[in-house]
This record gives C-alpha cells, sequence and structure tokens, in this order.
C-alpha cells in the first residue's frame, strides 16, 4: 500500500513537473498528444470505461469502515465519470479536433485556468484514491471480524470499493497527462 501511494503521487508529480518544468516544441508536444491519444482509444482504457458502467454501488453491509470505503469509491466513480466526459470535451476546445481526428473549429477554447482547474480537480481525485487504498487494509481487517451476518456483504462492498480503485487510479492518470498536455499546447501556442 505505501508504495502504491508513493508510486502514485510520484507520477502526480512528476507529470505536472514534465509539463510545467521544461518548454516543448510544438512538435513534441504532438507526439505526446498523439500517444496519449492512441492509449486514450486503446482497447484497455475502452475495457476500463465499460467496467466503469456496469459497477453499482453496494448496499450497506454494517460495518462502518467498509461502508465508508464504498461511499467514498462511489463518489470518486462518479466524479472519475465527469472527468472523463470533460477531458475529450477540453482536449476538442484546446486541439481544435475530436480525439478521433474530426475537425471542429466551432468552438470556443478553453482558458488556461479552466484546465488548471481541470488539472487541480483530477490531483485532487488522484490524492483521494492514494488515501482510500491506503484504508483498503483497516476494512479488510474489519471484514474478518466481522460477524457472520455482516461478513458476506461487507467482503462484496470492500471487492467493489477495490475495484473502483483499481479502474479509477490508471483513468485518472491518463487524464491528468492529457490535461497536462493540453495546458503545455495552450502555453505554446500563446493562446494564454
Amino acid at each position: 500500500m505505501i508504495f502504491g501511494t508513493a508510486l502514485c503521487l510520484g507520477l502526480v508529480f512528476s507529470s505536472q513537473q514534465n509539463c510545467f518544468a521544461q518548454e516543448k516544441t510544438k512538435d513534441e508536444l504532438k507526439a505526446e498528444r498523439e500517444a496519449l491519444k492512441s492509449e486514450m482509444k486503446s482497447k484497455e482504457a475502452e475495457e476500463r470505461k465499460a467496467k466503469f458502467e456496469k459497477l453499482e454501488a453496494p448496499k450497506p453491509s454494517g460495518v462502518a469502515s467498509v461502508d465508508e470505503l464504498a461511499t467514498n469509491s462511489t463518489k470518486m466513480l462518479t466524479s472519475t465519470k465527469e472527468i472523463n466526459a470533460q477531458v475529450p470535451e477540453m482536449y476538442k476546445r484546446t486541439i481544435g479536433e475530436t480525439v478521433d481526428g474530426v475537425t471542429d473549429v466551432t468552438v470556443k477554447k478553453p482558458t488556461l485556468e479552466e484546465l488548471v482547474a481541470l488539472a487541480t480537480n483530477i490531483s485532487t481525485q488522484i490524492k483521494a484514491v492514494s488515501d482510500a487504498s491506503s484504508s483498503v487494509t483497516t476494512a479488510s481487517s474489519d471484514v474478518k471480524s466481522a460477524s457472520p451476518m455482516q461478513a458476506p456483504k461487507a467482503t462484496k462492498s470492500l471487492n467493489y470499493s477495490k475495484e473502483v480503485l483499481a479502474l479509477v487510479g490508471p483513468e485518472l492518470q491518463l487524464n491528468l497527462k492529457v490535461v497536462n498536455n493540453l495546458i503545455a499546447t495552450l502555453k505554446s501556442a500563446n493562446n494564454n
């Protein structure tokens, strides 16, 4: 868990530093965007999004730590779905084409503040995932000490939370990379 948390936070800070610390050329940004586009359209990303839609919040199990984790996981899932809707829209508004390559110049470019606010929101969600990941251990031990009547519901709820965290983490990391690229692109185009 500690390693996962450290890795998650390290990725957040390194991706933000990469975006802001060094100036990339327009060609480097475009190449990075192409790689991110293919990652966004990858089979793995599509499967993650399909799993998002199938997940349903479990009913309360009666074990406080497990129920709290499930509630927080549901909030993270909902927030990630909202971010997943915003990122392609911001991409289209910044670049002038959709992720699929369809040109659209009729939209207003986002401001730097809008993109930074979205990046901050994503970073906050990544931290929430990290914090929730650390509480999985506590919830797991609480499931083991739960009554025989509560244990099955608590186990189901804990498994739901683990699955949400496993899906949301990589999705948020990808979204943060895309938004950081859009911020750098907007800055390089002197549109800020």
